[in-house]
């Protein structure tokens, strides 16, 4: 049931107090997929104590879940620029971070933008700092917080082997957990306006090769920024 109300979720999205994940739509959604008849009588009081109490295990659910499918996108376009970075010079791998910074920042609004887990996971979010239910705000924020950490650990290996291969080093005392958790914190708070507004301005300068112009995001654009605070070249670096 509680894969059938996710499934349910991330085809309409969550309603005002939940009002799309109801036993009833929940119970014919199971017997649709797998046959069983299920009542209220099979669940109530036996798994869960009410329908509130049902929802907020669906909503805790979706707080876990480590599956994040727009990042393949995102480290697709990351690859597209690996493969033509100069690494023999000091100046190339400074523009590889900033063609990097650049075409990823692109590319992760784009995917997430267009991706049904991750306007869930903001309506969690939501959810768990409104909500006047103590417990159930309680366990989704508890959920959160280790979705949160797996994902920012997740970025901050990508991070860690993108600086590695491009012969820099983190700026002490900083750390590149620190830059993974500005990074997807920023992320959030361009997604929220983007999925309002659709059209966020974008800058044209001229960091393309031989000062050609090139369409940047602000978020792309403050990425570049912190990255230029955070790492530097590293003097021992040996290119492969």
């Amino acid at each position: 049931m509680v894969d059938a109300g996710r499934a349910i979720l991330h085809e309409e999205g969550i309603e005002t107090s939940s009002n799309n994940l109801t036993f009833k739509r929940v119970f014919e959604r199971v017997e649709r997929d797998t046959g069983r008849r299920l009542t209220n009588a099979s669940v109530i009081k036996r798994i869960w104590e009410n329908q509130s109490d049902y929802q907020a295990d669906v909503l805790v659910a979706i707080a876990h879940d480590e599956g994040r499918p727009e990042i393949e996108g995102t480290l697709d376009a990351v690859q597209s620029v690996i493969d033509g970075i100069d690494l023999e010079s000091v100046e190339g791998r400074l523009l590889g971070m900033s063609e990097l910074c650049r075409v990823a920042g692109a590319a992760s609004r784009r995917v997430v933008a267009a991706s049904t887990a991750w306007p869930l996971w903001i309506s969690v979010v939501a959810i768990a700092s409104t909500s006047s239910n103590e417990e159930q705000r309680k366990r989704m924020c508890e959920a959160l917080t280790e979705g949160y950490d797996s994902v920012t650990d997740f970025w901050t290996g990508v991070f860690g082997g993108l600086i590695a291969f491009l012969g820099l080093r983190v700026r002490e005392p900083r750390t590149v957990r620190q830059f993974a958790l500005a990074v997807t914190s920023l992320s959030e708070g361009d997604l929220l306006r983007y999925n309002v507004l659709r059209e966020i301005p974008t800058l044209l300068l001229p960091s393309g090769p031989g000062g050609e112009g090139q369409e940047w995001s602000l978020f792309a654009l403050t990425i570049h920024a912190l990255a230029l605070q955070f790492f530097e070249p590293d003097p021992d670096f040996v290119a492969p």
